[in-house]
């Protein structure tokens, strides 16, 4: 099974989630400009999209963790600010990030947005209150080199405030992965969050990109359109995880209660991932 606690470099940014914009030090801006200034190319092979919605707390610790990838190919990053009403975007212009408006709430919209925008021929896509270890954007463009190859998605990890552990978050962490890879074979777009994806752009847009209007689901369904046209990867590489906040997880603060009520629904959901899905 991976190892599912943060890497160290993960872990060195999550000291910024804790602190309030203002209590950043200069040259710590400073230093994560220069950082994100080589994700400008005028004519990039590949794009970057992250999308954000009034994500203040998290963003400056998710734009460093892009400019601490280790990749030397030529990439655009784009923020997709989707109607924010705090600091999101001050904070990316702030960091020389090429920000674009998108006012109609949404994440299909936001995506869209972004897709819209990408000049490379593979788009990442990304969020706002993700961490992203050093070796992401490589790791999710090596599956590329195969031509049929549509779409890559990687395992979502949990970082916590504190850098602490705990065996109940660690066993949470290994029976989704086991739920991930048992429904990969015949339901591989229920593995594919717009928080770890890669996917060709023209194929993208030959299927008319995301659908609008249908809430969360938006990547997964562009997922689903895009398995005709070719494979999708799951790729549980440690190098290529995505670190979530467990805020869209917990139930009443509770891991236990969250754990034991998905590992019911998704037992019950076995039968299902046993089979591809029609619709």
């Amino acid at each position: 099974m991976p190892n599912f606690i943060p890497s160290k470099a993960v872990q060195k940014l999550v000291q910024y989630l804790s602190l309030d914009i203002d209590s950043i030090r200069p040259d710590d801006w400073i230093k994560r400009r220069a950082e994100l200034a080589r994700f400008q190319a005028e004519k990039p092979d590949y794009s970057i999209v992250m999308i954000a919605r009034n994500e203040e707390r998290y963003l400056f610790a998710s734009l460093a963790s892009i400019g601490e990838q280790k990749t030397d190919k030529s990439v655009e990053l784009i923020l997709v600010n989707n109607g924010s009403s705090d600091r999101t975007k001050e904070i990316a212009e702030r960091l020389g990030v090429k920000v674009m408006d998108e006012m109609q709430a949404g994440w299909a919209e936001a995506r869209q947005a972004g897709l819209n925008a990408a000049k490379g021929k593979i788009i990442l896509s990304a969020d706002g209150d993700n961490l992203y270890n050093p070796d992401w954007v490589d790791q999710m463009l090596s599956h590329f080199k195969d031509p049929e190859v549509v779409m890559a998605c990687s395992q979502y990890s949990f970082y916590t405030f504190d850098n602490r552990y705990p065996l109940d978050l660690q066993l949470y962490q290994n029976l989704r992965w086991v739920n991930s890879k048992m429904r990969h074979s015949k339901r591989p777009h229920l593995n594919c969050l717009g928080g770890s994806l890669a996917y060709r752009a023209d194929i993208a847009r030959e299927i008319g990109g995301f659908t609008m209007g249908v809430g969360r689901g938006e990547d997964g369904d562009l997922a689903f359109r895009m398995q005709d046209k070719g494979k999708i990867i799951f790729d549980d590489s440690r190098e290529a995880f995505s670190h979530s906040s467990l805020r869209n997880v917990l139930i009443d603060e509770s891991l236990f209660k969250t754990l034991t009520q998905r590992l019911s629904t998704h037992l019950k959901r076995i039968p299902q991932y046993l089979s591809k899905q029609k619709q």
